[in-house]
């Protein structure tokens, strides 16, 4: 298989075209740190891609954006497998604009420079994993706020979400799961009114004054029906609830399903 690259060093013409073996052609891929990783090739898009597509179309180096791409809302994907990224510029190309990178030591010094709608990020990466990426992340004050999708063949959502993660997916990752996941962030971005929920009066209390610091405006409820009250005549972005407290139990949540307005209310 044949895989017409430019940069290749056996490109030429079409006889001396350099020719792909299966387990051996993702450049990202460190087989030797991280064996797991070959049983994805298997499936891998890119020879789907190379079988179904004309030559001239596969382009697995990051392109030069153009002004139409620049006014998309930009998407950091780091990903030691160049293969990896491409999936994602593949799937959001029509919607975002995607820089990728293929090293989390390159991480932090990008995310600082373009400042992403959102990251994606995957886990086992040699040098510098993607706990160590999130970590620095989270800990920089430029960036912490900037969402972080982790996406990986490693299953740790406790260990993801403890550091800060803002969704954690499994690969192999469908194209309308990812784009559905930073269309609910997108939505996060523009909260402004908050209604905070609970029957522990120091908690909310607790709660709303870590909100209202940080510039939101807010309101509060210790009970289901001081709560949906609240949801009528305040109108928030965002519920922060325990919907296991004794006042609070599940009416609320019932209300909201109820709503034909309020189906794909944010909820925490």
């Amino acid at each position: 298989m044949r895989c017409g690259q430019p940069t290749c060093p056996a490109y030429g013409s079409k006889e001396n075209r350099c020719w792909l073996i299966l387990g051996t052609h993702c450049a990202g891929m460190k087989v030797g740190a991280y064996p797991e990783k070959v049983d994805f090739c298997k499936g891998c898009e890119l020879i789907k891609m190379l079988i179904t597509c004309p030559e001239e179309e596969h382009k697995l180096l990051e392109s030069v954006p153009t002004i139409k791409d620049i006014e998309k809302k930009t998407i950091l994907a780091i990903d030691d497998n160049p293969e990896a990224v491409d999936i994602i510029r593949k799937y959001l190309g029509n919607e975002y604009n995607v820089v990728g990178i293929y090293s989390g030591e390159q991480a932090l010094s990008k995310a600082k420079e373009i400042k992403p709608l959102a990251i994606t990020l995957d886990i086992m990466m040699p040098k510098k994993d993607g706990w160590q990426v999130l970590r620095e992340l989270k800990s920089t004050p430029e960036v912490q706020d900037i969402p972080v999708i982790i996406l990986s063949i490693v299953d740790d959502k406790r260990l993801g979400f403890s550091l800060g993660a803002a969704e954690y997916l499994i690969k192999p990752v469908e194209k309308h799961i990812l784009l559905r996941k930073l269309k609910n962030l997108e939505k996060m971005r523009k909260i402004q009114r908050v209604l905070v929920v609970d029957d522990n009066r120091e908690d909310v209390r607790l709660i709303g004054n870590v909100l209202q610091e940080a510039g939101y405006k807010v309101t509060t409820a210790y009970n289901s029906k001081d709560a949906i009250n609240s949801i009528k005549d305040f109108r928030p972005d965002l519920i922060v609830m325990n919907p296991i407290a004794a006042e609070v139990g599940f009416d609320v949540v019932e209300y909201l399903k109820s709503e034909e307005n309020l189906k794909i209310f944010p909820l925490l």
